[in-house]
């Protein structure tokens, strides 16, 4: 069999994932990683669920003794407050002994190429992937110019994001933040020498001046001291129509195949499963028809996840939430017959009582059962679903 020529572009987070997946899974083959010095990176998505530690061991035998050198910090579950009632809070676990990691997006993604640079062909140039000489490539070089070959989501309610960083000494908690505020929701990402604090907003309803008051509420609750300036963001909720294309030949990561807002932090996972998809299609057992309806049933169930926490309650009764509420109901109504919704919701209620559930079943989107479970009993959602299903 000829030596396959494979190329990934982009420096980012999905790019430097997908060089170091295909530098081990195809060991046989030429591996080109392509990327523009000259633009810069995001440090963004900075946490991450449990595929990030399994894959950066498995492909550049990071451990956890590692997680120093990338800015990192350990993190065990995601803190929720708010969500469905006002004063409700509980966390959604990992399942032990697993962990995941918070870390420097930069800082991981000069770690991997500091790891790589022996190990595949690096080109420094900016490069158009359907002019690449490769037989197939990872397209993986940032956000599109136009979103013409793009579904937009017309549930997700948040479209910006207003970030802070407050230096610290050391990380003083292993979890994510994620709390329920007046005008959407606040992130908190403890890394090793400072918390990144984020509104998640609606800027077409509120405005950064509308969020100051319950920021310099979450940095006294925490003891917080704010950085001078801060980041402010606006984005698309979106995912590619069609991933895989040219025959499969091209695929999409990252910020070119997709983007949904950050609250389950899906990111990397949808990253590892589009990685996995690229090497079944390149390998000949899977269609690149198949890959693209297994990628989209993915975004959509992605989506799902995520109005799961808006379709809970009103936790405040503002402009904001009255209308994440709605969007989060009929984003169920709407998914309410499809089989692996009614499937995970099955095994969801077979373990209420128990609120949490074996590692046996198939995950749900980006969410494996127990996930399932312990979310939809701490949002209170059984008798939601229930009306809606009878």
């Amino acid at each position: 069999m000829s030596k396959k020529r494979i190329a990934v572009i982009g420096k980012g987070t999905a790019g430097s994932q997908a060089a170091a997946h295909f530098n081990r899974f195809f060991p046989d083959d030429e591996i080109v990683w392509y990327f523009d010095s000259n633009k810069p990176v995001q440090s963004v998505g900075e946490g991450s669920t449990l595929e990030l530690p399994r894959n950066l061991y498995n492909n550049i035998g990071f451990f956890n003794s590692d997680l120093k050198k990338v800015n990192g910090n350990f993190k065990t579950s995601i803190y929720k407050e708010n969500w469905g009632s006002l004063g409700n809070k509980f966390f959604h676990d990992f399942p032990p002994p697993q962990t995941s990691y918070h870390f420097s997006a930069t800082e991981l993604q000069d770690y991997v190429h500091e790891y790589l640079k022996d190990k595949v062909k690096i080109i420094d140039q900016n490069v158009n992937p359907k002019e690449v000489d490769a037989d197939f490539i990872l397209n993986a070089s940032g956000k599109p110019d136009s979103f013409d070959d793009y579904y937009i989501s017309e549930y997700i309610p948040v479209n910006a994001a207003h970030v802070v960083q407050c230096p610290w000494n050391y990380p003083r908690f292993d979890y994510t933040l994620t709390m329920a505020r007046k005008h959407g929701w606040v992130f908190g990402i403890p890394l090793g020498n400072r918390c990144s604090i984020g509104y998640i907003y609606n800027k077409d309803i509120n405005s950064v001046e509308d969020l100051q008051e319950e920021m310099h509420e979450i940095f006294e609750e925490y003891d917080l001291s704010p950085a001078e300036g801060a980041n402010n963001l606006s984005f698309n909720n979106y995912c590619k129509k069609e991933n895989f294309e040219m025959s499969g030949r091209i695929a999409s990561s990252g910020n070119s195949s997709f983007f949904l807002e950050p609250l389950e932090a899906t990111s990397i996972g949808t990253m590892d499963f589009i990685q996995r998809l690229a090497f079944d299609v390149w390998n000949g057992t899977k269609k690149y028809t198949n890959a693209n309806d297994e990628y989209l049933r993915f975004m959509h169930e992605t989506e799902l996840v995520l109005m799961l926490h808006y379709a809970a309650g009103l936790p405040f009764d503002t402009a904001f939430w009255r209308e994440a509420n709605k969007k989060g109901l009929d984003k169920i109504k709407n998914s309410a017959q499809d089989h692996s919704f009614k499937e995970m919701y099955g095994v969801a209620r077979k373990h209420k009582e128990m609120r949490f559930a074996p590692q046996d079943y198939p995950p749900y989107g980006p969410w494996w059962s127990g996930s399932f479970v312990q979310n939809l009993h701490s949002l209170d959602l059984f008798d939601t679903i229930d009306q809606i299903l009878s």
